[in-house]
């Protein structure tokens, strides 16, 4: 009788699970010994910085392997991609007993900025899917507040669900409901068009460009990612060797996992490696 074989991880569930080995090691335990071939003076910190190693040099060669250049939207939205796993990195080293504590008086402790960061992710969706509605129907007037308040009626709904989810959340339940409204972004917006991208979307600040409703989402997570950096510091949690370098990871993830094109047998190598090393740590 033949036995089945696991599933061949991801790169990204490869990642996770180096992640989860590795975010709680002390800077202590980075200089543990560890060997990678002829390199063995490093320590187990060479763990982490190969798996950044390797998935910068799988971003060059997927990117070498496109068929095709991606629109405007899609370049933008990688960006904002890039924004999210910063952020990504980020709250991998925080623990539920750090999202209520305030590093200072009148300061918002982590719990809230996460549920502010997230009230924006939906807020900024509603525009920008309005505006795109309208230019596939080659409408360039403003909405009427009707349209507005009927357009979003659904999407407010979803995000105070999540908003007030977070509320008493653990941290595994903020870093869900990110991935959450993350993935719904990238999906609905993905395929906006070069034609489309100069198209006007309405706001408190006036009529707007797609291209500058859609660079706004990476900006406002950048912003608030640097609170949480402040936050995190204020409350006696700076940063380990462990978490920079998880960091790190993070960001060339973000360029992997943002390539189309196929190249399974480079993903699937690449996360067979990681996932070995993760299981070795």
């Amino acid at each position: 009788m033949s036995v089945a074989k696991a599933p061949v991880a991801t790169v990204t569930q490869a990642v996770e699970a180096l992640v989860r080995k590795t975010i709680a090691l002390s800077d202590d335990d980075m200089g543990r010994e560890w060997k990678w071939g002829v390199y063995d003076e490093e320590g187990l910190r060479f763990a982490l910085l190969m798996a950044h190693h390797e998935l910068r040099d799988l971003a060059v060669r997927l990117a070498a392997a496109r068929e095709r250049e991606p629109a405007q939207a899609a370049r933008i939205l990688a960006q904002y991609h890039q924004a999210y796993r910063d952020l990504s990195g980020v709250l991998a080293s925080v623990r539920t007993d750090d999202l209520d504590r305030v590093s200072a008086e009148g300061e918002w402790p982590v719990r809230e900025v996460c549920k502010h960061m997230l009230g924006a992710e939906y807020g900024f969706l509603a525009v920008t899917r309005l505006g795109l509605e309208r230019a596939l129907a080659r409408n360039a007037s403003e909405p009427s507040d009707e349209e507005w308040n009927a357009f979003r009626a659904p999407i407010a709904s979803d995000r105070d669900k999540a908003t007030a989810s977070i509320a008493t959340a653990d941290i595994e339940g903020i870093r869900n409901a990110f991935a959450e409204i993350h993935i719904r972004v990238l999906r609905e917006l993905r395929d906006i068009t070069d034609d489309q991208i100069e198209a006007p979307a309405w706001f408190w600040d006036g009529a707007m460009p797609l291209r500058f409703r859609l660079h706004r989402f990476e900006e406002h997570l950048r912003q608030h990612t640097i609170q949480l950096d402040k936050t995190l510091l204020g409350i006696g949690r700076p940063p380990t060797e462990a978490h920079r370098l998880v960091r790190n990871i993070y960001n060339a993830l973000a360029d992997v996992e943002m390539e189309r094109g196929a190249a399974d047998d480079l993903r699937a190598t690449l996360a067979r490696t990681i996932a070995e090393r993760a299981a070795a740590v």
